[in-house]
């Protein structure tokens, strides 16, 4: 090139990178500051990868429901903001307004807003959930925002969902925050339905409640966290400061100050972007991902029912003997090891793993059924095959079972089978559609909150009634254990001695106490509450109820890799041995619709 067109060009650029710098000259000086942390965090973590521990501190939970407590909570979270990051969820009843908001910085303030309870949402509040400089980090946080807004006219901006940040940086993007908690903070979150369900317009909260509530706020700052992180470490010093130069020309204030994609802050998750690391090509030609394509499935329910995946394996397969040496059946080593621990049993194998029992068991391994429970089973997707990641399945839901007589809740380990992410969603979702059919049926809305929480009073009833069954029923019971059972029946009967005549007295009071309860406001009443009701007073009783949800996970799910042995009715076959060997109670047998 020519000297005198070299210097030209030297001059132009120069003075075009001092009219830049002049007009940003705010921004530029943000940025490199920006730049350093950038280099500085990344050098000092490069080789430190440890993940946050999600640690509550009951005194950074602010439960604000006056105007004058949100003040104070909104105060706390200025206080503590980091980097411009807030945690955001919402809990609401239904299809009614929000009744919960939660905020959480990164330390682990959380601010629990019971909007619902106020029935507006203070000004202060107002102004920083509509502060543009403020991300709002969550999943489905865009359409908490918008609900929101439809529910309390008060603008929500700058909310990221993390699923659509993780997927538009190629980052694993599972569908749920329990899931992505899985992934990148190695922690599991419990999402169990009757606290996702409950009465969160209820005077006064739960501690339940309230923990689930700011365990999901501060596990969102804290995954947001770690997705930065990967950025940074994923991208080059280059790469972040052309990333920086582009969000200077955005007109997204957000992108001056966080460095974010441009199309992430106030967007839907679409889910087109799926991203996994495991099985990738298999999961492309995955037949069931075609159907979730054309799932009507609204993101808030399958987000909210989404549960946990695991990588470790369900079944151990190891034995049970009996003190003969009849296999009796397999289970996990925890519960082998028990045995053991509690001198009940004795090892007689390592490989596999294989304990004898030093008493006669209540009954042995029968027929079809008994065979079951002694085969080997295989941890992998009972429907498609997969075996890197399964969760476990229900095939009859625990809402319903756990209103059963105890004799059918004994040995329900036949029900639960293992499924992969993508069949459990699909599964949940026709599972969805089967409760509405027993709503009509049964006269058993599924609109409103769980009501029926089985209390600690009931809990003790039920300890305390299986202690004395045990002693009437098992005469071959080891020493050490019958006077373990003595010695609670007696501290909670605050009598001297057992006698027959106790045993006896104590069963038929028991008895009564834990039966089903009989609501006179069937309005009060859960929907699996009422599904049971209607079934306990059919011909066909509760197995009737188990058959037709058995038929109808095989008619949607189809699944390919079942058990041996495996069938619609098992535990009318297995009633049905019990009954003829005298050990089910009359009155048991017509709950379940056997003929007696």
């Amino acid at each position: 090139m020519h000297p005198v067109k070299s210097n030209m060009f030297f001059v132009c650029v120069t003075v075009g990178l001092v009219l830049l710098a002049s007009k940003y000259h705010k921004n530029v000086l943000q940025g490199i500051k920006h730049l350093c942390q950038c280099m500085k965090s990344k050098s000092c973590k490069k080789g430190d990868n440890k993940k946050k521990d999600l640690r509550i501190s009951l005194d950074k939970i602010i439960l604000a429901d006056t105007p004058e407590k949100c003040d104070y909570a909104i105060q706390r979270i200025h206080c503590n903001l980091s980097n411009d990051v807030l945690g955001f969820d919402c809990e609401w009843v239904n299809e009614g307004p929000v009744s919960l908001l939660q905020l959480a910085t990164f330390n682990g303030v959380c601010g629990l807003f019971r909007i619902g309870k106020i029935g507006y949402i203070p000004q202060k509040l107002k102004e920083l959930l509509a502060n543009k400089h403020i991300l709002k980090v969550g999943v489905a946080s865009y359409e908490d925002g918008q609900k929101i807004l439809t529910d309390y006219g008060c603008k929500v901006n700058s909310t990221v969902d993390l699923r659509t940040l993780a997927a538009r940086v190629n980052l694993p993007s599972p569908k749920s925050l329990a899931a992505m908690s899985l992934q990148y903070l190695d922690l599991e979150i419990d999402k169990v339905m009757e606290i996702r369900c409950s009465d969160w317009n209820a005077g006064t909260l739960t501690d339940e409640q309230v923990a689930y509530a700011v365990c999901d706020t501060i596990a969102s700052v804290l995954i947001y966290d770690q997705i930065i992180q990967k950025i940074k470490e994923k991208y080059s010093l280059w790469e972040m400061l052309v990333n920086y130069i582009k969000s200077m020309h955005n007109k997204n204030l957000n992108m001056h100050f966080h460095c974010l994609p441009s199309d992430v802050i106030d967007v839907r998750f679409k889910g087109k972007h799926e991203h996994t690391t495991i099985n990738q090509k298999n999961r492309e030609n995955n037949y069931f991902d075609k159907i979730t394509k054309n799932l009507k499935i609204n993101n808030n329910m399958a987000n909210k029912n989404y549960v946990p995946t695991r990588k470790k394996p369900l079944y151990h397969n190891c034995y049970l003997q009996a003190p003969d040496g009849e296999i009796l059946c397999t289970c996990d080593r925890k519960k082998a090891e028990w045995y053991i621990t509690k001198g009940l049993g004795e090892t007689v194998e390592q490989e596999p793993f294989t304990v004898r029992l030093k008493f006669e068991p209540s009954g042995r391994a029968l027929g079809e059924v008994g065979k079951y429970y002694t085969q080997v089973k295989v941890n992998q997707c009972v429907v498609c095959g997969k075996s890197d990641m399964f969760t476990r399945k229900n095939v009859v839901p625990r809402e319903y079972r756990k209103y059963f007589p105890w004799v059918m809740k004994a040995h329900q380990s036949h029900d639960i089978l293992l499924l992969c992410p993508s069949c459990h969603e699909i599964s949940n979702y026709y599972d969805q559609q089967f409760r509405r059919k027993l709503a009509d049926m049964c006269d058993a809305p599924l609109a409103g909150p769980l009501t029926h929480v089985r209390s600690k009073h009931v809990n003790d009833s039920r300890k305390l009634y299986s202690a004395v069954k045990v002693l009437k029923e098992r005469t071959t019971l080891p020493e050490s254990r019958r006077k373990e059972l003595e010695h609670y029946i007696l501290e909670c009967t605050k009598e001297k001695q057992i006698t027959p005549t106790l045993l006896d007295l104590l069963s038929k009071e028991l008895e009564k106490k834990i039966s089903i309860p009989n609501y006179d406001q069937s309005k009060c009443q859960p929907h699996g509450l009422k599904v049971v009701q209607y079934f306990h007073e059919r011909e066909g009783g509760l197995v009737e109820l188990e058959r037709m949800w058995r038929e109808h996970f095989l008619l949607t799910m189809k699944p390919k890799y079942l058990p041996n042995l495996w069938s619609v009715h098992h535990n009318e076959e297995r009633l049905t041995i019990r009954q003829s060997e005298n050990r089910i109670k009359p009155e048991d047998a017509k709950v379940a619709g056997l003929a007696y």
